[in-house]
């Protein structure tokens, strides 16, 4: 029903929107993709609406920074994921709020302390404090553009004030240490995230394992690209468990075919196996041409028999 609702929209959209509904639109089918668990398509629409989020009839804008920001992390490629929210302005200006005014000025579209650390947080809070005067110079890009947050006779101050107070560190820890390769900080923040985010949010308490789960292959994933011989005791060291717990999470993975790599119990070791895109492609190349051989197989007999029938 809900993937029929949003498809609907998008074609209205398509036939006639303007870019209020084109932003809104970019949120619900964002979460929508979330919710299925399709973190790879959902990732790129709620980092966009980041900008520009106007539903808050959906969800607060806390909300969104938390979803964008585990939707990034579990799907976006290394380099995508440094860009969009590692480094990403809007979510660092949240993340870096610590206090009601830095938080105040992310959220209303003032520069925060959170989003540069040259900034003074002093600053930020004269600047939320202070009635804004009018000016004839160009305006500066800000971290978070929520001014159009304000509706009716709501303004962005009390909206603002409204959003649900969070904490965001364990969040930051996590994808801080996963970019940076601090395993054994970003095992404890994930335990922190699963508690305070994903068991508390009615969208993300049902896949709170699943994310859990594809967050660790992700962080075994990036250590294991980095070495062809690993040992067990090492990678445990760094994970910070035990050399048979982190045995008996690789199993799966491996068994899967989700990691490659194979374990030696005897030499203590993990052996890298490197994928071979070349032999990739030319099994690919001669599934195909098996599939159009078929194909033109069956096209042929069709010709043939429709050939003896006017005959």
């Amino acid at each position: 029903l809900v993937k029929k609702n949003v498809d609907r929209c998008q074609q209205l959209v398509e036939s006639g929107g303007d870019w209020d509904r084109r932003n809104r639109l970019k949120a619900y089918s964002g979460l929508h993709l979330l919710t299925i668990r399709a973190h790879k398509e959902a990732a790129p629409l709620l980092l966009d609406s980041l900008s520009t989020f106007t539903s808050t009839e959906l969800c607060s804008y806390s909300s969104l920074v938390v979803y964008a920001s585990l939707a990034g992390a579990v799907s976006l490629p290394r380099r995508d994921f440094k860009t969009k929210v590692v480094d990403a302005p809007e979510i660092r200006a949240v993340f870096g709020a610590d206090s009601d005014a830095d938080r105040l000025s992310a959220l209303s579209g003032q520069p925060s302390a959170g989003g540069s650390q040259d900034q003074d947080m002093a600053g930020s809070d004269t600047s939320s404090n202070k009635p804004q005067k009018p000016s004839s110079a160009t305006p500066q890009p800000t971290a978070v553009n929520l001014t159009t947050l304000a509706s009716g006779s709501a303004s962005a101050e009390q909206q603002a004030r409204a959003e649900p107070h969070l904490d965001f560190r364990p969040l930051a820890t996590l994808i801080s240490s996963l970019y940076h390769g601090d395993y054994a900080s970003f095992f404890r923040s994930l335990a922190s995230v699963e508690q305070n985010f994903l068991a508390t949010d009615r969208h993300l308490y049902e896949h709170k394992h699943f994310f859990v789960r594809e967050m660790r292959l992700c962080a075994y994933a990036q250590l294991l690209q980095s070495y062809k011989v690993v040992s067990l005791e090492s990678m445990a060291r760094s994970f910070g468990v035990s050399v048979d717990w982190l045995d008996r999470d690789l199993a799966p993975f491996i068994a899967s075919q989700r990691l490659g790599c194979t374990i030696d119990r005897v030499k203590g070791v993990i052996e890298t196996v490197r994928s071979d895109d070349k032999n990739h492609q030319y099994h690919d190349v001669i599934r195909t041409g098996d599939q159009l051989i078929t194909k033109l197989q069956k096209y042929g007999q069709v010709v043939r028999l429709r050939g003896s029938e006017r005959s």
